[in-house]
């Protein structure tokens, strides 16, 4: 999974997932029952200016089918977004693809840019580096077959470390830690 399939996947996800709770919360403020078209309604007003937000230029389209089924007099948006949410809910990340989700959920949360670490680089703190070749040989037809090494110059080397093992995505562990100049190298295992 490339760049821009993984923003597609994340843009359409997150919208579909917000959408659900805007609507569950008016549900649950309401007293009474609301109707499928009322449902419609509420989607329809949520995700209308979602056309114009920037960021999510790679999903327009199927915002607007979206807007298109809610706007059916027999459609029922909600069910469709449910039925999205299940789909993304299912579909696993393999291979490369957990590294690259795993390596964008650590600049969302802790601010990590990452980059490949090559011969004759000076490494800058609080950058995380990988080794290009350790993330060649860890991955074989989507499954990981070695450890993949990370290395930072950090004195919060435990965040990072919980912070990958929240995910769920790996398993990180400390192989080698230099207290004095702050400086961990972080091993990665397949869950």
């Amino acid at each position: 999974m490339n760049a821009r399939e993984f923003d597609y996947y994340r843009n359409l996800h997150q919208t579909v997932c917000h959408a659900l709770l805007h609507l569950h919360f008016h549900l649950l403020s309401s007293k009474r029952f609301v109707p499928i078209p009322k449902r419609n309604e509420l989607l329809l007003r949520y995700l209308k200016p979602k056309l114009k937000d920037k960021r999510l230029s790679n999903i327009k389209k199927d915002l607007r089918v979206m807007l298109q089924a809610a706007r059916h007099p027999r459609g029922n948006l909600e069910q469709k977004l449910w039925e999205l949410n299940t789909m993304a809910m299912n579909h696993k990340i393999v291979g490369a693809g957990k590294l690259y989700t795993l390596l964008v959920h650590l600049y969302d949360e802790l601010g990590l840019e990452s980059k490949l670490f090559e011969e004759g680089d000076t490494a800058e703190p609080g950058v995380l580096y990988l080794l290009a070749d350790h993330i060649d040989a860890a991955f074989s037809e989507d499954k990981q077959v070695a450890p993949i090494s990370m290395l930072i110059e950090s004195p919060d080397v435990e965040a990072i470390v919980v912070c990958v093992n929240r995910t769920g995505l790996f398993d990180a562990s400390i192989k080698e830690w230099n207290e004095s100049a702050q400086q961990v190298h972080i091993e990665l295992n397949s869950k």
